[in-house]
């Protein structure tokens, strides 16, 4: 067990390498770099991350958005390219011999670092103390089970964030800590009644800044307008296969009922343009835009704001949940990597809220059910059946209690530094 490091003037100075490798991992991996710092402020932290890790005191040696791939074909056209980068960054770890490796999720690639690393330290001594924990770990009871032989071969403690996890990894021995869930110190501290103003308040001053077009401003929210909030994703083909259901959707439901209002979060990945050009230019109208750059954490805004949520599959569909708002969920993909997706998924359940649950408690429209009517029909069942949107609300608040009373970050801070010095079980 952690006995605290803070205080301890014998302590000598702490070294970590962290990779991440898209933005949710990221935004995880800065908290724990800013609890690292508030435990052990001489901590020398460095590796794959980007500005929100580095604002927080961690030396970027690679930043990830320069190797951003999604889907199989953009993996394997990039994959002289990635295993460069692996080399790369395996190179660093074993020259600044850290005390620490942390891996935040990213599972396929950190894996193959945590091999290379094990593999290095068979040959050299002098590397053998190096510890390598995963935060957030691969999903092995979704798909690809076999990766736990890895997992016990490469990794020396794993961080989980699903309660169920943990037992999964008991079984097998395995050294691990369930830790909460880092989604919960995301959300925002501020009433529905003030996030929505400033979403609402934020929306008028645009218009009128840039706006002349007298038809535009009433369509801009109000206080009282119910609010739907849509989340398309944050990668350029989630964009093009949900933005357009999305649009349609939302102009068949304003036809029924006009007094709604729709707010898209744009993610930082994603241009205004790539919005336009997958269907918002014949919208622009009804549907607002709202995106981080010129709106603080616009993303959390919105969700504590709507009253609906239309949503991509993703970490959001579980920030959404813990906000307790009803939602469906929506994933679509060109029909190569959708058939490959379902080959190795070993459970039917996509959301994360009903995978922890163990039920469906949010609808989930994946592939050929990602239609205008289906999003149509479950939308109408949200104003027009009071039992049916009650019971979804009573489940995302058990949900929420399920995973409430961790300090997160915290812990996994402390699993980092003290983890060098005996693995901790």
């Amino acid at each position: 067990m952690f006995t605290g490091i803070e205080g301890n003037s014998l302590a000598q100075e702490k070294k970590v390498f962290a990779i991440c490798g898209e933005f949710s991992g990221e935004s995880h991996l800065a908290k724990v770099v800013r609890e690292i710092k508030a435990i052990e402020p001489k901590t020398h932290i460095k590796g794959m991350a980007s500005s929100l890790c580095e604002h927080f005191g961690m030396e970027i040696f690679v930043d990830y958005k320069n190797f951003s791939f999604a889907g199989l074909t953009q993996v394997v056209v990039n994959l002289p390219k990635i295993l460069s980068l692996k080399r790369k960054i395996v190179k660093e770890i074993l020259e600044f011999k850290p005390d620490t490796v942390l891996l935040v999720d990213y599972a396929g690639f950190n894996l193959q670092v945590a091999r290379s690393i094990k593999m290095a330290q068979a040959r050299d001594e002098s590397l053998k103390d190096i510890k390598i924990i995963q935060y957030i770990a691969p999903q092995i009871w979704a798909s690809r089970p076999e990766r736990i032989e890895n997992i016990l071969k490469y990794i020396d403690k794993v961080l989980c964030t699903l309660p169920f996890e943990e037992e999964i990894y008991n079984e097998v021995e395995q050294p691990v800590r369930y830790v909460g869930n880092p989604v919960l110190e995301s959300l925002i501290d501020m009433s529905v009644e003030d996030a929505k103003a400033e979403i609402f308040s934020f929306l008028q001053e645009e218009y009128c800044a840039h706006s002349v077009e007298n038809d535009n401003i009433a369509l801009i929210p109000s206080d009282d307008a119910p609010l739907i909030g849509i989340f398309p994703g944050s990668r350029g083909f989630e964009i093009e296969y949900t933005l357009p259901l999305f649009v349609k959707t939302a102009k068949k439901i304003h036809e029924e009922y006009p007094q709604i209002r729709f707010v898209i979060a744009k993610a930082p990945t994603i241009s205004h343009a790539k919005l336009l050009k997958c269907g918002l230019k014949d919208a622009q109208n009804l549907i607002k835009v709202i995106d981080g750059e010129t709106l603080p954490q616009a993303n959390q805004k919105l969700l504590k704001a709507s009253d609906y949520l239309w949503l991509c599959s993703g970490t959001v569909t579980l920030e959404a949940a813990l906000y307790e708002k009803p939602y469906f969920l929506t994933y679509k993909a060109n029909s190569i990597n959708f058939m490959l997706y379902k080959m190795f998924k070993i459970i039917d359940m996509a959301g994360l809220a009903n995978i922890i649950a163990g039920k469906y408690i949010v609808k989930e429209f994946l592939q050929n059910n990602a239609t205008v009517s289906n999003f149509y029909a479950e939308t109408c069942l949200w104003f027009e059946d009071y039992l049916y949107l009650e019971t979804m609300l009573q489940n995302l608040g058990v949900l929420r209690e399920m995973l409430s009373g961790y300090e997160t970050s915290k812990l996994v801070a402390e699993e980092v530094l003290s983890i060098s010095e005996t693995i901790i079980t």
